[in-house]
């Protein structure tokens, strides 16, 4: 991501804090939720040190043979400001769980290396518009497309150079992400079951992270992931 979108997403996710404060008015959403979602991690490239194939401590690329990353769970609690006839803005804030597998990864040039399971845990931040479209049978959908951002640590990052196992334990490093996530969902209107309703979204992040095990100056990588989220919504009269 360029450092233009990087200060353009930002800029977005600061104004969230404008929101927090701001007193609920007429038609205007608090809503509770919770996630789990699977997806992949790709692009995954860093300073390495020299692999078979690939001689030199420079910039590598590697591809996970298994790229699955999972959410573990993500509690989610969202403010819908009410703007104007269907349209909303919608700033949130989740705690969450992400992990890969255990795999094996696969350098540019053909090197193969195992690749222990990562833990990522952190806050991901999220605002903009949501538009709703008509009721239909007591059942109102919408569609939304949020500027995202995943804060948080990675575990499991020991280099076993000198002591332990690689791959297994070692200090958290920070993970920062930015993005987006497009989403569509539906939640009934009216009824026993009002408040209630279910959405996919899915997140879309460029991370640039601290050091993982031989990645030690860093590394980039894609966050791809589809999550399935319930929710209740309070509205506010």
């Amino acid at each position: 991501m360029s450092q233009l979108n990087k200060l353009i997403v930002k800029i977005l996710l600061i104004i969230l804090s404008n929101y927090i404060s701001v007193h609920a008015e007429n038609q205007d959403e608090l809503s509770i939720g919770i996630a789990v979602g699977n997806g992949v991690m790709e692009n995954v490239s860093g300073m390495h040190n020299p692999v078979t194939g690939n001689p030199g401590t420079n910039i590598k690329s590697l591809v996970l043979d298994d790229d699955s990353m999972n959410t573990i769970y993500s509690i989610n609690v969202d403010y819908n400001k009410y703007l104007n006839n269907n349209l909303y803005l919608n700033s949130g804030i989740s705690f969450s769980r992400h992990e890969t597998t255990d795999t094996t990864i696969t350098f540019d040039g053909g090197y193969n290396s195992e690749f222990p399971n990562i833990h990522f845990r952190g806050l991901t931040l999220e605002l903009g518009p949501s538009y709703r479209f008509n009721e239909i049978l007591n059942f109102t959908p919408y569609i939304g497309l949020n500027a995202s951002s995943f804060l948080g640590f990675q575990s499991d990052t020991n280099f076993a150079v000198n002591s332990g196992i690689y791959g297994v334990g070692g200090a958290e490093t920070f993970v920062e992400c930015y993005g987006i996530t497009p989403n569509l969902g539906f939640f009934k209107s009216s009824g026993f079951f009002k408040g209630f309703g279910f959405s996919i979204e899915n997140l879309i992040l460029e991370c640039d992270n601290d050091h993982n095990r031989s990645m030690t100056e860093g590394y980039e990588a894609d966050f791809d992931i589809v999550q399935y989220r319930i929710d209740y919504r309070i509205f506010f009269n």
